[in-house]
């Protein structure tokens, strides 16, 4: 079965840079659990610190679970990546996705790496950024595994990061590190951007996808927009995908407005 989630933070994350509810978590959750919403994304920066026990029981108490966990705020805030030129970045990067696994692994849900991969270098030093990236991904993935958890590669379109832009991109990627602890996670923001077709790159990826984020052409509420959403729900149950849709979107007009117009519109589709 198909599940709707909405992408949170948890309270040491300040950032706006990340298209996630932030602030109080409990009030967050509040309104999540009112509008119907089956789990939230967990967007963290200090994995370590925080107790999965408590958070465990602020969400389940509500009658909600945890979909994900989403790391992008650990280089946006901290501006510390799993690619990077220094070696104490970089070791600090691996650090916090395996204090991410950990936390994942306990919620038996898997990590999401988007922008936290970091960029590669240009020119004579690409090549030694991309041994840096694929090392990453491959011990990443084999501690994952460890955990009978995935880290999920996330496709981003080019604005933001300079490696690994469409769907296929991704399933090339997963299939170089040929670990049971990689997989895909999809996002409707980049895939109008980037692919040519959400039906294709849906189909595509179908043997390593396991998770979706789910925004409007505009990052409004899914409606809020012109992706053809029908056509991607079609996509995803003739693959018979049973993740989640996540939502990560700009809160506009307001967050309880905006979450509540997005599983609407979501729900009317999924039936």
């Amino acid at each position: 079965m198909i599940k709707i989630g909405f992408s949170v933070a948890t309270p040491e994350v300040n950032t706006p840079l990340l298209p996630a509810q932030q602030g109080e978590l409990g009030p967050n959750l509040d309104v999540l659990a009112d509008l119907g919403y089956d789990g939230v994304e967990v967007s963290i920066r200090q994995p370590t610190e925080i107790d999965p026990e408590n958070l465990k029981k602020e969400i389940s108490s509500r009658n909600l679970e945890v979909a994900s966990i989403h790391t992008a705020a650990i280089g946006f805030q901290d501006k510390i990546w799993l690619c990077h030129e220094s070696k104490q970045i970089r070791d600090e990067g691996m650090k916090r996705l395996k204090g991410a696994i950990d936390l994942a692994a306990y919620f038996n849900v898997d990590v999401i790496i988007g922008s936290f991969r970091g960029l590669l270098k240009s020119g004579s030093e690409r090549t030694q950024s991309l041994d840096w990236m694929y090392g990453a991904f491959r011990d990443g993935s084999q501690y994952a595994a460890e955990k009978k958890a995935k880290i999920l590669f996330e496709p981003q379109n080019r604005a933001g990061i300079n490696f690994g832009f469409t769907a296929q991109d991704g399933v090339a990627f997963c299939k170089e590190i040929d670990s049971p602890g990689i997989g895909i996670m999809l996002d409707t923001f980049h895939m109008n951007i980037e692919d040519t077709s959400f039906s294709a790159s849906i189909f595509d990826a179908r043997d390593y996808l396991h998770y979706l984020q789910i925004s409007d052409s505009n990052r409004k509420y899914p409606g809020g927009g012109h992706v053809p959403f029908r056509d991607i729900i079609s996509s995803l149950q003739a693959i018979n995908f049973s993740g989640y849709l996540s939502l990560q979107i700009e809160r506009i007009p307001d967050f309880k407005t905006s979450a509540k117009l997005g599983i609407n519109h979501l729900r009317s589709l999924l039936g």
